[in-house]
């Protein structure tokens, strides 16, 4: 069975062949998030007049790459905004995460939801970005690290053995599951070859595994997030209503109405992102309550007496710092991290050596005001990894351009020897 009669099983004809259509020959939109913290929307704009407004999204915009090379502009460097997906936006959208919300995104990698959350709940509360795969998670942590962000734990664990230690623990969850992927053909060739029927039905055993583990530790009241990159019914709409029978007790929350989402009477709750009717690749998404009230977690953080000087030097007294594996972290809120596996817990701020060199990634969690700016020059030798002359005293420093820091450098006798990481250094265009 291949993708097209796999469709025509549960969406009407016209659907399924306008949808196809758009696949097969509609233009790929391209979409990013705005870090508010670092830049605002009325500079942006005047900066990328050619942008044009998430239709739904606050601080995010679509764009053509004809116009912009935003993966390639330094402002993605300095974490100005995150690329994502303008149909995977709308997961956020719909689940709303507020600042003192304890969030999982139990299938995270490459991060932009865990990321959109944290930017929504501005630095309060907590998001825990999790993956199964090690080597994703942490390319993930390289983009929290990048974005700058300090409510996020980046997380490897299997919640299979896990879950049973963060029972009714969260107070939101996303579960972006692994999917078949036909909402990636239009991007990727490699999606339509790799399309089997026969991966539909595995994906949908897993994802119904995967909601039970998710269901188990959002706390009573809690809302969870199911999504897909997937149209196919199985592993959708099917999947929904097998875990509504199996908890009658949930409730499956009405999305909103609007044009451009697509419905089967089969589940009229949830939505549906067809690229021939909404600017994206695809998503389903799906919004489940679990009954009873929503407790918050009271927030606690743990003070640090022996790097007094520094915390108060970067006004992070106020944060939870924390000493992990010789690795000094201030994170939002503390929170037990007994048995999850970690790659990075909140910002790290330097790592115990005989003497400590502030970390790249407090550098992009701190404002332009804790830096220096150097000129364009000097900009392009940072960041292609050179040195260059500088007449402040020996010391550790932020350096930053265009009002964004880059990272830090260490001033010996006049010179400013690099620190930028070197798997990130590059040529400036």
């Amino acid at each position: 069975m291949d993708l097209k009669e796999s469709l025509l099983k549960h969406l009407p004809e016209e659907e399924v062949r306008d949808l196809l259509s758009s696949i097969e020959n509609g233009k790929v939109t391209h979409a990013l998030l705005l870090n508010t913290k670092k830049m605002s929307d009325e500079e942006f704009l005047s900066r990328f007049p050619k942008v044009r407004k998430h239709p739904f999204v606050e601080h995010a915009y679509l764009y053509e790459k004809e116009d912009y090379e935003f993966g390639k502009n330094l402002l993605y460097d300095d974490g100005v905004y995150s690329i994502e997906d303008p149909s995977a936006m709308m997961v956020n959208y719909f689940l709303m995460p507020q600042a003192g919300d304890i969030v999982l995104d139990i299938c995270a990698a490459p991060g932009g939801k865990s990321i959109g959350a944290s930017l929504e709940m501005n630095d309060e509360g907590l998001v825990v970005a999790n993956d199964i795969s090690y080597p994703r998670a942490k390319a993930m942590s390289q983009n929290v690290e990048r974005m700058g962000r300090g409510n996020m734990i980046v997380a490897s664990t299997d919640f299979v053995f896990s879950h049973i230690h963060f029972r009714e623990t969260f107070d939101k969850i996303i579960l972006d599951a692994p999917c078949s992927g036909s909402a990636m053909i239009r991007k990727n060739d490699k999606a339509e070859k790799d399309w089997r029927f026969e991966k539909v039905k595995s994906c949908a055993k897993r994802q119904l595994e995967l909601l039970e583990l998710a269901y188990d530790m959002l706390k009573a009241g809690g809302t969870l997030s199911y999504s897909t990159c997937s149209f196919s019914f199985e592993e959708d709409e099917a999947v929904i209503l097998s875990f509504k029978e199996a908890h009658p007790e949930i409730e499956i929350v009405k999305l909103p109405e609007d044009p451009s989402f697509y419905r089967l009477k089969k589940l009229p709750e949830a939505v549906r992102l067809h690229p021939n009717r909404f600017e994206g690749e695809g998503q389903f998404i799906a919004l489940l309550k679990k009954p009873g009230t929503l407790i918050a977690t009271p927030k606690t953080i743990v003070k640090n007496e022996r790097y007094k000087q520094f915390l108060a030097d970067y006004n992070l007294q106020d944060r939870s710092n924390e000493m992990m594996r010789s690795k000094f972290y201030s994170l939002s809120q503390h929170f037990d991290i007994t048995h999850l596996n970690i790659l990075r817990y909140g910002v790290k701020l330097f790592e115990m050596r005989q003497i400590y060199i502030p970390d790249h990634h407090l550098s992009h969690f701190l404002g332009p005001e804790y830096g220096f700016e150097i000129s364009y020059d000097d900009c392009k030798a940072y960041i292609h990894g050179d040195t260059f002359p500088c007449n402040k005293p020996d010391g550790f420093y932020i350096v930053s351009y265009d009002k964004q820091n880059l990272g830090y450098v260490k001033v010996v006798q006049g010179v400013a020897k690099n620190h930028y990481p070197k798997g990130l250094r590059r040529t400036l265009e």
